[in-house]
């Protein structure tokens, strides 16, 4: 495709180029098949900068040197897939396996709060679905005496417009009805002209922050769910087992780790016990790991 001078068809040298350029930067691998992929959402970033090719692009993110062009890069690169309540199974696991542990944990003292961890959040469905899951479930049981204060929810993701979004908590049409049934449309949601506004008490519960998963995660603290869910699998081999293992020193020792519905049994033989609750494949930590 061609707009005036404008050359909008990426070649092989430049898709090396930023093939790279993007593993580097958030651990994304893209395979010469995908090449479409740069070239249809970097080719906007191409005009703002007033390149006229994906050479001159990238020569332009190089010498600017510019924390915020690298970042566009990312937001524009990055895969924003999500739904609410996605494969169900894992609050299903909370609810009936983990959640009655942590209320009687805080309920007798042994612990304070529960914290849990949603990586690679991108609009916020995955941790908003985590939040209302547990105050349905207090409210259900009539947990008075353990609020939903008790946890700690943080978000993270790499991309800051997706950041942005999630912490809007304003979802459309389209968004709204991916995996979210009436009963929590119902109960948690009010409808503001063609926008879905999620309740003030649950935006409020959490915490968002912009976070690489390349990077060291001990600074976040101990989690007791870590949902790392559908987003290892754009990661090369090499940085999938890093990852699992910085998420392995994240994890608190009886805590439990969901990544998707995909198997990882190899990745994460060393350091988990892999656990199974009808149709799902989740994970434990090792007490030793090898």
């Amino acid at each position: 495709m061609q707009l005036g001078s404008l050359q909008c068809s990426i070649n092989e040298q430049e898709f090396l180029l930023f093939s790279d350029y993007i593993a580097n930067k958030c651990g994304m691998v893209i395979p010469p098949e995908k090449a479409y992929l740069i070239e249809t959402r970097l080719t906007g970033l191409m005009l703002d900068v007033g390149a006229e090719s994906f050479s001159e692009l990238y020569t332009h993110i190089q010498e600017d040197a510019d924390a915020i062009m690298a970042q566009k890069v990312i937001n524009s690169i990055t895969i924003n897939e999500t739904m609410w309540f996605r494969d169900s199974a894992p609050w299903k696991v909370l609810e009936e396996l983990v959640l009655p542990r942590l209320v009687f944990e805080i309920r007798s003292g042994m612990r304070v709060r529960a914290r849990i961890w949603s990586a690679a959040v991108s609009t916020g469905q995955e941790i908003y679905s985590t939040v209302m899951c547990i105050d349905d479930y207090l409210q259900k049981h009539h947990i008075t005496d353990v609020k939903l204060s008790h946890f700690e929810f943080l978000a993270t993701d790499i991309s800051t417009s997706m950041l942005g979004l999630a912490k809007r908590g304003r979802y459309d049409k389209v968004s709204i009805n991916r995996g979210l049934d009436d009963y929590y449309r119902r109960r948690y949601f009010c409808q503001t002209g063609s926008a879905w506004e999620l309740d003030q008490r649950v935006k409020e519960a959490v915490r968002f922050e912009r976070f690489n998963l390349q990077d060291n995660c001990d600074l976040l603290g101990k989690f007791d769910v870590i949902l790392c869910r559908y987003v290892l699998i754009y990661f090369s081999e090499e940085l999938k087992r890093a990852v699992a293992h910085r998420i392995h020193g994240a994890l608190a020792d009886d805590g439990v780790l969901f990544t998707g519905n995909y198997a990882l049994y190899d990745l994460l033989a060393s350091e988990y016990d892999t656990m199974h609750y009808e149709n799902l494949t989740y994970y434990s930590k090792k007490k030793e790991a090898s």
